[in-house]
């Protein structure tokens, strides 16, 4: 069965890997993580590489021919991952366990499941005004047990091989953040009314709601 009609599925090449390690280490040296989500499945190290690998993803989606800036031991304040068109977004990148993984790559999660929206914290809110095209989002899958020998400083090499694709879920466009509630809990169980808890007020978007990146390839 294909991915998702709305979703770009890539695979990372080598070269990518080993450049998103790079950029891993260096954030993880210069930048101090500010929100660590209870029960986190992965590391400082190993969230920055996820985060890395999504940022290269979009970049080779859109033929651009470059890395992220290299600039953290400048400790330079975030202006936005990538220029399309004239407009600033953010790329957000999350890792997703495959049991869930699998059902958002067919488009078949639904809302009130974990990790069944797509969420960007409330807390960056101040930096929405930068991001004057919006928000890319980008799942990458991670093993159901990453949480069992997690270590705190340390890069998994079992993390970096399981990241064999990445999806380039769409974008949100900045007017859409605008004058939208946010919330600490997911959208209701349609039956039990039962509703998970996030570790932050999130901005919350089903992938539904979410523009194809495809449609940003005209203005590019």
């Amino acid at each position: 069965m294909p991915v998702y009609e709305n979703f770009i599925c890539l695979e990372p090449t080598p070269a990518m890997q080993e450049t998103a390690i790079y950029h891993a280490q260096q954030r993880t040296r210069e930048i101090v993580r500010q929100f660590i989500p209870r029960d986190a499945p992965l590391s400082h190290p190993e969230s920055n590489y996820v985060g890395a690998l999504g940022e290269l993803a979009v970049y080779r989606y859109f033929g651009i021919d470059r890395d992220p800036p290299d600039n953290y031991a400048d400790h330079q304040v975030d202006n936005g991952d990538i220029r399309i068109g004239g407009l600033i977004y953010d790329i957000k990148t999350e890792a997703i366990p495959l049991r869930y993984y699998r059902r958002l790559f067919y488009g078949a999660i639904e809302a009130h499941e974990p990790y069944g929206c797509r969420v960007w914290t409330a807390r960056h809110k101040q930096h929405l005004d930068k991001y004057t095209g919006g928000v890319i989002f980008v799942a990458v899958p991670i093993p159901n047990d990453s949480k069992k020998d997690q270590k705190a400083h340390e890069l998994r090499q079992r993390i970096v091989a399981f990241a064999r694709q990445v999806i380039l879920i769409g974008y949100v466009r900045q007017n859409e953040f605008k004058g939208r509630d946010t919330s600490w809990y997911s959208p209701p169980h349609p039956r039990s009314g039962k509703r998970l808890k996030y570790n932050s007020p999130n901005y919350i978007f089903h992938h539904s709601e979410i523009h194809s990146i495809r449609e940003l390839q005209v203005v590019v």
